[in-house]
C-alpha cells in the first residue's frame, strides 16, 4: 500500500511499488521503416492524392488491462490513428485516466458473489503454517474476484502470495519485515512471517483479524491493477502537486481497504465473521490509519476514513461503494 516509492520500514503501511508503465517495450524501428516504405511506394504508384494511416499501439508486456490505461500523462490524449481520407471508420479512443478511475466497469456489477469458503486453520507458529494459511485463503478470494471481473468484462489473473523471513528481493525492491505489501510488477502479495508470528504470541485473536484484513486489502490492490484503476491513478498523479499526490494516494489505499471489506462482507456467513473475529476486526478497522504511523505521513487516510470505507464495503458488498475517486476530499482524509 502507499506511495510509489520505497519508504522506511517503520511506516504504518508500506508503499505500493511503481506499476510497470503501459508502454514498456520499445517499438521496432525496422518494422516501422518497412511500413513507411510501403506507404511511400503506394503513394508513388497511385499518383493521385491519398492518405496512409499508420496504426501504432502502445505495448504493455502483454497485460490486457493496458488498453484502459493511456501511455501518456493525464493531460494529453493521443489519438490511436492519424487523420486519413480513406472511407474506413476511425478507431474510437480509449477511456481517459479520469474515466478509468471514476467510471470503471467494476463499479457496475452490484454485490460480489460469495466464494463460500471458511477461514483456514489459523496458527502462524512456523513459516510453513503461515504460508499454508494464505495459500488456502488465496483461492477463496480468487473465486469471488474472478466472478466479479468476469461480470464486469475485465481481465483476471491469480496473484501469488509469498511468506518470507527477514528480507526478500522483488521486482519492486527489497521487501522487509514491516507490513504486508503488493508488488504490481509480478502481481505478488508479500507477507512477513516475523510480524505475524510476533503478534500471534502476544494476542492470537487480534492477530487473526490483522492477517485476514491485511491480506484482503493487498488483494484489493490486485483488483485495482487488473481493472486498470491502479495504473490510471498513478498516471493522474504525475501532474499533481505534493498535497494532491497524498490525496490521490489516500484514494487508492482507502479503495483497496473497501474492496477487501467487500470480500469479507460477501463471505461473512462462511468465514464466518462473528464472535471474537468480528469484534477484533471492528476494533482493528477503527484503529488503523495515518494517526498511528511513525513518522506520520498522510498517505493512507486517518482512522475515521478507514473505518467508514471498511464498513461501506462490508455492509454493501458492492465495489461501487468503494469509488473513492468520486468522493469529496473530506471523505478521504
Amino acid at each position: 500500500m502507499g506511495q510509489p516509492v520505497q519508504q522506511s520500514p517503520n511506516w504504518q503501511y508500506p508503499p505500493i511499488p511503481i506499476p510497470q508503465p503501459p508502454g514498456g517495450r520499445r517499438r521496432r524501428k525496422k518494422k516501422m521503416s518497412r511500413l513507411l516504405l510501403i506507404g511511400l511506394v503506394v503513394l508513388a504508384v497511385l499518383v493521385v492524392g491519398g492518405g496512409v494511416t499508420l496504426l501504432v499501439r502502445g505495448l504493455s508486456g502483454g497485460e490486457p488491462e493496458a488498453k484502459q490505461t493511456p501511455t501518456t500523462a493525464p493531460s494529453s490524449e493521443t489519438p490511436s490513428q492519424t487523420p486519413s481520407e480513406s472511407p474506413s471508420p476511425s478507431t474510437p479512443r480509449g477511456p481517459t485516466v479520469d474515466e478509468v478511475v471514476k467510471g470503471s466497469r467494476l463499479y457496475s456489477i452490484g454485490p460480489v458473489a460469495a466464494s463460500k469458503c471458511a477461514e483456514p486453520p489459523f496458527a502462524p507458529v512456523t513459516v510453513a503454517a503461515a504460508q499454508q494459511y494464505y495459500n488456502r485463503l488465496l483461492p477463496c478470494l480468487n473465486r469471488t474476484w474472478w466472478l466479479a471481473m468476469k461480470k464486469a468484462n475485465l481481465p483476471f489473473r491469480n496473484p501469488k502470495a509469498v511468506v518470507y523471513v527477514g528480507k526478500v528481493p522483488s521486482p519492486c525492491g527489497i521487501q522487509r519485515s514491516a507490513r504486508a505489501a503488493y508488488c504490481t510488477a509480478n502481481e505478488t502479495i508479500y507477507l512477513p512471517f516475523s510480524r505475524d508470528n510476533a503478534y500471534y504470541k502476544s494476542n492470537p485473536a487480534y492477530t487473526r483479524a490483522i492477517m485476514l484484513n491485511n491480506f484482503v486489502h493487498e488483494y484489493g490492490h490486485h483488483v485495482q491493477k487488473l481493472s486498470g484503476i491502479l495504473a490510471a491513478s498513478m498516471s493522474r498523479q504525475q501532474s499533481m502537486t505534493p498535497n494532491q499526490k497524498l490525496t490521490e494516494s489516500r484514494r487508492r489505499e482507502l479503495q483497496a481497504t473497501c474492496l477487501g471489506a467487500v470480500y469479507l462482507g460477501a463471505n461473512a456467513a462462511y468465514v464466518p465473521m462473528n464472535g471474537v473475529l468480528l469484534n477484533n476486526w471492528k476494533f482493528l478497522i477503527s484503529h488503523s490509519g495515518d494517526d498511528y504511523a511513525r513518522p506520520r505521513v498522510h498517505d493512507h487516510g486517518n482512522r475515521v476514513s478507514n473505518y467508514q470505507w471498511s464498513l461501506a464495503g462490508y455492509n454493501t458488498k458492492k465495489p461501487d461503494s468503494c469509488n473513492t475517486f468520486t468522493a469529496a476530499d473530506v471523505r478521504v482524509n
